[in-house]
């Protein structure tokens, strides 16, 4: 492990110092024209704050008919920026020359930063409605900090090359998790709905499994929890090939270059972060060991299930994927406010719980995880300007909600087959009456919500991949 950590940590260096060299070439400044627009909306936001951001008609833009910015920009990377101008970064920048002047640990602050008395920024700025400000300007000056700052102009120029990095990292992050063994082999054993099949079942039971298990044991991959660590040294390996090609893949570092001020740049790290805490809010718990399956068996699942959550009781496994899924909810809230490519993130999302449920691995973990995530990421999602009550009227989203209402209708099913121990007959029976009044209740609401234009057309974008003609403005 110490070994890897040492690893990851050159790729990450190696990450950024590649994508610094326009900076080291030709200067912190901004290239091309879309980074050009997104630093002017940052300085005008910097300057005048979120309120008259959000309201901020541009006559320099769209010329002669200008364009009103704050609802026709996504506002997420300007935001990003103004906070570490003015927060992160001089707080950060000070804790790190204090401790050095402390224990002569801390690092070296950057060269471009300007050094002032935080007592004095406090006191600047305690008239001026700058709260947060003034509250860590105060807070540093009690332990003796400086307040050091660097331009706005450095710092969106600097962006993209510290999200690159990050980026580097969660994809690892999500390579490791899909790779290591964190009780996953529990999911194994509840079974799919395609061995209900005459045929196909026979195969998947009698053939694809052993052959399978065989392949992964001779592979050294074997999947199965241990008592000792569960990052096998294929997983580090994992991790570190996928951080090696993150940090040089030609169509990310285009993104992702100093100077390159563009959406692009803060969303792959908030998209790769989302991914991440979504798999991480899906990993098992301790082997269920205790649990004794054989051949006749009307149900497996049940006997997990009833391991961990049983009737309406909800285990600490539970309410951990809940804390995850709104973690990911957070991440995906990022997503929507820096780039109009979130829309990949929640289908991705959504279709995943859709297939995992579709395969008899539905669980009150996947519940709580894709419930935290739906309900946490949507309802901060329809906060920024530029989306709107698009995710819930839009038919390119409405999948994620078809799937969040579906995953209610199954948990409760399943709750009821724990609590009342019901048969695989009597949870189908249960499953058709509940199943067919939702559907009815559903058709209803859509019937009575189409003609009045509730939902959106499908974007030229997305009519583009199936409609060669359609031109998409690109």
């Amino acid at each position: 492990i110490a070994t890897s950590l040492y690893y990851a940590n050159e790729l990450l260096t190696t990450a950024y110092t590649a994508r610094l060299k326009a900076v080291q070439d030709y200067g912190y400044i901004i290239h091309e024209f879309d980074p050009y627009f997104n630093f002017r909306a940052a300085q005008y936001l910097y300057d005048n704050g979120w309120k008259s951001f959000v309201n901020w008609f541009d006559y320099m833009s769209w010329y002669p008919l200008g364009r009103p910015v704050g609802t026709t920009i996504y506002p997420g990377m300007q935001v990003t920026a103004v906070f570490l101008t003015k927060v992160w970064l001089p707080f950060w920048f000070g804790v790190k020359q204090w401790l050095g002047h402390l224990v002569g640990f801390g690092g070296s602050i950057s060269s471009r930063a300007v050094t002032k008395s935080a007592l004095g920024v406090s006191k600047a700025l305690s008239g001026s409605g700058s709260t947060v400000m003034s509250t860590v300007a105060n807070l540093m000056a009690s332990f003796g900090m400086k307040w050091n700052e660097m331009s706005l102009n450095d710092v969106c120029c600097l962006v993209p090359a510290w999200f690159g990095a990050l980026a580097t990292l969660t994809t690892g992050l999500l390579a490791l998790e899909c790779s290591s063994s964190f009780g996953y082999n529990d999911g194994n054993r509840f079974g799919t709905f395609l061995d209900d099949l005459p045929i196909i079942g026979y195969v998947l039971q009698k053939i694809m499994t052993p052959i399978r298990n065989f392949v992964a044991h001779y592979a050294c991959m074997d999947t199965k929890a241990t008592k000792g660590s569960s990052l096998q040294t294929t997983s580090l390996l994992s991790m570190l090939a996928t951080m090696f090609f993150m940090s040089v893949v030609p169509a990310h570092m285009m993104r992702s270059v100093a100077g390159g001020y563009d959406n692009e740049s803060v969303a792959m790290t908030a998209m790769t972060l989302a991914f991440w805490l979504w798999t991480r809010s899906l990993r098992g718990g301790d082997p269920i060991s205790d649990v004794t399956v054989t051949d006749g068996d009307d149900n497996v699942g049940i006997k997990i299930r009833q391991k961990q959550d049983r009737g309406f009781n909800v285990s600490s496994q539970t309410r951990s994927s809940f804390l995850y899924g709104a973690l990911t909810g957070l991440a995906y809230f990022n997503m929507v406010a820096a780039w109009g490519g979130y829309v990949f993130v929640i289908n991705l999302v959504g279709a995943h719980a859709a297939v995992l449920i579709l395969l008899g691995r539905h669980s009150s973990k996947l519940h709580a995880a894709y419930s935290g995530f739906y309900v946490v990421g949507t309802a901060l999602a329809v906060q920024v300007p530029v989306v709107g009550w698009t995710p819930i009227r839009s038919l390119e989203q409405l999948g994620p909600l078809f799937v969040f209402f579906g995953m209610q209708f199954v948990e409760y099913c399943e709750r009821v087959r724990t609590r009342d121990n019901l048969t695989r007959s009597q949870i189908w029976l249960l499953r058709v009456r509940i199943g067919g009044l939702v559907a009815l209740v559903g058709a209803i609401v859509i019937t009575a919500l189409w003609p009045t234009g509730y939902f959106g057309p499908i974007s030229s974008r997305v009519r583009g991949l199936f409609v060669p003609h359609t031109k998409t403005g690109n």
